[in-house]
Protein backbone atom coordinates (compact mmCIF):
# COMPACT_ATOMS: atom_id res chain seq x y z
CA UNK A 1 0.00 0.00 0.00
CA UNK A 2 1.47 3.34 -0.79
CA UNK A 3 2.39 5.77 1.94
CA UNK A 4 0.63 8.72 3.17
CA UNK A 5 2.80 11.60 3.25
CA UNK A 6 1.98 14.16 5.95
CA UNK A 7 3.13 17.70 4.27
CA UNK A 8 3.18 21.43 5.00
CA UNK A 9 0.27 22.95 2.67
CA UNK A 10 2.16 24.55 -0.60
CA UNK A 11 -0.45 27.16 -2.63
CA UNK A 12 -0.62 24.44 -5.13
CA UNK A 13 -2.79 22.77 -2.44
CA UNK A 14 -5.63 25.36 -1.99
CA UNK A 15 -8.18 24.23 -5.00
CA UNK A 16 -8.48 20.60 -3.80
CA UNK A 17 -8.21 21.51 0.11
CA UNK A 18 -11.08 23.76 -0.48
CA UNK A 19 -12.96 20.76 -2.60
CA UNK A 20 -12.54 18.62 -0.07
CA UNK A 21 -13.45 20.60 2.75
CA UNK A 22 -16.67 21.29 1.19
CA UNK A 23 -17.29 17.57 0.10
CA UNK A 24 -16.73 16.27 4.15
CA UNK A 25 -18.48 19.40 6.06
CA UNK A 26 -22.04 18.14 7.04
CA UNK A 27 -20.52 15.39 9.41
CA UNK A 28 -18.46 13.81 6.57
CA UNK A 29 -20.95 14.87 4.22
CA UNK A 30 -21.35 18.06 0.99
CA UNK A 31 -21.54 21.62 1.93
CA UNK A 32 -24.94 21.53 -0.10
CA UNK A 33 -26.91 19.69 2.59
CA UNK A 34 -27.07 23.26 4.73
CA UNK A 35 -25.27 25.90 2.72
CA UNK A 36 -26.24 26.71 -1.33
CA UNK A 37 -23.19 27.99 -2.82
CA UNK A 38 -19.73 25.79 -2.47
CA UNK A 39 -17.05 28.64 -3.18
CA UNK A 40 -18.53 31.08 -0.62
CA UNK A 41 -18.59 28.15 1.91
CA UNK A 42 -15.05 27.32 1.39
CA UNK A 43 -14.09 30.87 1.20
CA UNK A 44 -15.65 31.41 4.52
CA UNK A 45 -14.29 27.38 6.21
CA UNK A 46 -10.52 28.00 4.43
CA UNK A 47 -9.78 31.18 3.28
CA UNK A 48 -8.21 32.41 6.58
CA UNK A 49 -6.12 29.49 6.90
CA UNK A 50 -5.30 29.45 3.37
CA UNK A 51 -4.34 32.59 2.78
CA UNK A 52 -3.60 34.63 6.06
CA UNK A 53 -1.75 32.15 7.95
CA UNK A 54 -1.23 28.92 5.50
CA UNK A 55 2.26 27.45 7.72
CA UNK A 56 -0.33 26.28 10.41
CA UNK A 57 -1.84 24.07 7.79
CA UNK A 58 -0.87 20.76 6.97
CA UNK A 59 -2.66 18.16 4.46
CA UNK A 60 -2.24 14.59 4.18
CA UNK A 61 -1.03 13.31 0.27
CA UNK A 62 -1.08 10.45 -1.48
CA UNK A 63 0.88 9.82 -5.02
CA UNK A 64 0.05 13.40 -5.65
CA UNK A 65 -3.56 13.51 -4.31
CA UNK A 66 -4.94 15.55 -1.24
CA UNK A 67 -6.85 13.19 0.83
CA UNK A 68 -6.73 15.06 4.39
CA UNK A 69 -5.53 18.17 5.55
CA UNK A 70 -5.54 19.69 9.31
CA UNK A 71 -6.23 23.92 9.16
CA UNK A 72 -4.43 25.54 12.22
CA UNK A 73 -4.10 28.86 13.75
CA UNK A 74 -1.43 29.92 16.82
CA UNK A 75 -3.76 32.96 17.52
CA UNK A 76 -7.24 32.98 18.19
CA UNK A 77 -7.24 36.72 18.70
CA UNK A 78 -5.51 37.49 15.51
CA UNK A 79 -8.24 35.20 13.36
CA UNK A 80 -11.36 37.24 15.08
CA UNK A 81 -9.80 40.46 14.19
CA UNK A 82 -9.06 39.05 10.20
CA UNK A 83 -12.54 37.53 10.39
CA UNK A 84 -14.82 40.51 11.72
CA UNK A 85 -12.73 43.24 9.49
CA UNK A 86 -11.79 41.69 6.50
CA UNK A 87 -13.05 38.31 5.70
CA UNK A 88 -16.75 38.90 6.97
CA UNK A 89 -17.16 41.90 4.74
CA UNK A 90 -15.80 40.25 1.82
CA UNK A 91 -18.20 37.43 1.81
CA UNK A 92 -20.94 39.50 2.67
CA UNK A 93 -20.28 41.30 -0.24
CA UNK A 94 -20.06 38.03 -2.44
CA UNK A 95 -23.16 36.32 -0.82
CA UNK A 96 -25.31 39.50 -2.14
CA UNK A 97 -23.50 39.40 -5.36
CA UNK A 98 -24.36 35.90 -5.76
CA UNK A 99 -27.92 36.33 -4.36
CA UNK A 100 -27.34 33.87 -1.54
CA UNK A 101 -29.62 35.96 0.68
CA UNK A 102 -32.64 35.30 -1.36
CA UNK A 103 -31.85 31.17 -0.59
CA UNK A 104 -34.12 29.08 1.65
CA UNK A 105 -30.80 27.57 3.02
CA UNK A 106 -29.57 30.72 4.15
CA UNK A 107 -32.37 32.16 5.58
CA UNK A 108 -32.91 29.53 7.96
CA UNK A 109 -28.69 30.02 8.84
CA UNK A 110 -29.39 33.43 9.52
CA UNK A 111 -32.27 32.27 11.66
CA UNK A 112 -29.90 29.46 13.69
CA UNK A 113 -27.18 32.20 13.90
CA UNK A 114 -29.85 34.84 15.63
CA UNK A 115 -30.92 32.09 18.13
CA UNK A 116 -27.38 30.97 18.86
CA UNK A 117 -26.06 34.19 19.60
CA UNK A 118 -25.05 33.82 23.07
CA UNK A 119 -23.34 30.80 22.05
CA UNK A 120 -21.32 33.00 19.43
CA UNK A 121 -20.50 36.19 21.03
CA UNK A 122 -20.61 35.24 25.19
CA UNK A 123 -19.96 31.64 26.02
CA UNK A 124 -17.23 31.20 23.68
CA UNK A 125 -16.20 34.87 24.47
CA UNK A 126 -13.14 33.62 26.97
CA UNK A 127 -11.75 31.57 23.91
CA UNK A 128 -9.97 34.70 22.34
CA UNK A 129 -6.83 34.84 23.17
CA UNK A 130 -3.60 34.54 21.76
CA UNK A 131 -2.30 31.60 23.92
CA UNK A 132 -4.61 29.52 22.35
CA UNK A 133 -4.80 28.25 18.91
CA UNK A 134 -7.59 25.73 17.03
CA UNK A 135 -7.92 23.60 14.23
CA UNK A 136 -10.59 22.20 11.49
CA UNK A 137 -9.61 18.94 10.19
CA UNK A 138 -10.80 16.99 7.01
CA UNK A 139 -10.28 13.68 5.74
CA UNK A 140 -11.49 11.97 2.63
CA UNK A 141 -14.03 9.13 3.36
CA UNK A 142 -12.47 6.92 2.06
CA UNK A 143 -8.83 7.31 3.93
CA UNK A 144 -10.65 7.34 7.47
CA UNK A 145 -9.81 5.13 10.06
CA UNK A 146 -5.97 4.44 9.08
CA UNK A 147 -4.16 7.50 11.15
CA UNK A 148 -4.32 9.89 8.85
CA UNK A 149 -6.07 12.55 11.36
CA UNK A 150 -4.30 11.36 13.83
CA UNK A 151 -1.32 11.81 12.26
CA UNK A 152 -2.38 15.60 11.26
CA UNK A 153 -3.46 16.19 14.72
CA UNK A 154 0.50 15.24 16.16
CA UNK A 155 1.85 17.13 13.03
CA UNK A 156 -0.35 20.40 14.25
CA UNK A 157 0.41 19.80 17.40
CA UNK A 158 4.10 20.06 17.53
CA UNK A 159 4.39 22.85 15.26
CA UNK A 160 1.78 24.74 17.29
CA UNK A 161 4.04 23.70 20.52
CA UNK A 162 7.14 25.90 18.82
CA UNK A 163 4.80 28.64 18.15
CA UNK A 164 4.31 29.71 22.02
CA UNK A 165 1.24 27.63 22.22
CA UNK A 166 -0.41 26.49 25.00
CA UNK A 167 -3.45 25.07 23.94
CA UNK A 168 -5.57 23.60 21.13
CA UNK A 169 -9.07 23.82 20.29
CA UNK A 170 -11.53 21.98 17.95
CA UNK A 171 -15.70 22.82 18.37
CA UNK A 172 -18.36 19.91 17.26
CA UNK A 173 -21.82 19.45 18.11
CA UNK A 174 -22.55 16.63 20.04
CA UNK A 175 -24.54 15.34 17.26
CA UNK A 176 -21.37 14.08 15.65
CA UNK A 177 -20.32 11.24 17.44
CA UNK A 178 -17.68 10.27 15.19
CA UNK A 179 -15.54 13.81 15.84
CA UNK A 180 -16.13 13.72 19.58
CA UNK A 181 -14.83 10.07 19.21
CA UNK A 182 -11.69 10.92 17.56
CA UNK A 183 -10.83 14.21 19.33
CA UNK A 184 -11.14 12.62 22.74
CA UNK A 185 -8.74 9.25 21.08
CA UNK A 186 -6.37 12.43 20.17
CA UNK A 187 -6.16 13.46 23.71
CA UNK A 188 -8.76 16.60 23.83
CA UNK A 189 -11.30 17.04 26.64
CA UNK A 190 -14.37 18.96 26.86
CA UNK A 191 -13.85 22.47 28.72
CA UNK A 192 -17.28 24.76 27.02
CA UNK A 193 -20.40 22.35 26.33
CA UNK A 194 -23.17 25.05 25.36
CA UNK A 195 -26.60 24.33 23.72
CA UNK A 196 -27.18 25.77 19.89
CA UNK A 197 -29.85 25.68 17.42
CA UNK A 198 -29.35 24.54 13.45
CA UNK A 199 -32.09 24.94 11.21
CA UNK A 200 -32.91 22.25 8.49
CA UNK A 201 -35.85 21.77 6.35
CA UNK A 202 -37.18 24.35 8.74
CA UNK A 203 -37.07 22.23 11.78
CA UNK A 204 -34.79 23.09 14.53
CA UNK A 205 -32.82 20.68 15.51
CA UNK A 206 -31.79 21.29 19.67
CA UNK A 207 -27.72 20.24 20.27
CA UNK A 208 -24.42 20.99 22.40
CA UNK A 209 -21.91 22.44 20.78
CA UNK A 210 -18.72 20.87 22.62
CA UNK A 211 -15.67 22.73 22.56
CA UNK A 212 -12.30 20.18 22.89
CA UNK A 213 -9.49 21.54 24.25
CA UNK A 214 -5.92 19.82 24.87
CA UNK A 215 -2.78 20.91 26.34
CA UNK A 216 0.12 20.85 24.06
CA UNK A 217 2.61 23.10 26.23
CA UNK A 218 3.00 25.18 29.42
CA UNK A 219 4.91 28.31 29.93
Amino acid sequence: MNRINIRPYKAGDRSALRTLCCDVADRGGPIENFFPDRDVAADMLTKYYTDFEPRSTFVADLDGRLVGYINGCVDNRRYGLVMFWMLMPMLLIKAFKRGLFFSPQIHQLIRGALKNWRRIFVWRKSSFHSHQGHLHIGIDGNFRGQQVGRNLVKTLSEYAATSGIVELAASVHDANKNAASFFEAQGFTVRERNPMILIRDGKEEHYHSLLYVKTISTH
